[in-house]
């Protein structure tokens, strides 16, 4: 299964969890969010996305995270890559 990471271009932590997923070798893919256009504010993307209306989210399988830094431990765990 493909992990969807909610992201937007101007935001450093979707750029940290954007590069971690990438350089991990897993298989991703982005879903562009429209944060500037209050995207992320909107009652569907709380209820579907994020409750609390952020960005970036991750979800792969049933497991959904946010957080650039708990993003970034769990492509480290499930890669095999990046730990210390």
């Amino acid at each position: 299964m493909t992990i969807k990471l909610y992201c937007f271009g101007e935001s450093g932590n979707a750029y940290k969890a954007t590069l971690a997923l990438q350089l991990s070798g897993l298989e991703w893919e982005p879903v562009k969010v429209d944060f500037f256009g209050g995207q992320t504010r909107s009652a569907e993307y709380r209820a579907d996305v994020n409750a609390m209306g952020e960005a970036p989210v991750m979800i792969d399988g049933g497991l959904r995270l946010t957080q650039s830094g708990v993003i970034q431990d769990y492509v480290s765990e499930k890669s095999g890559k990046f730990g210390g």
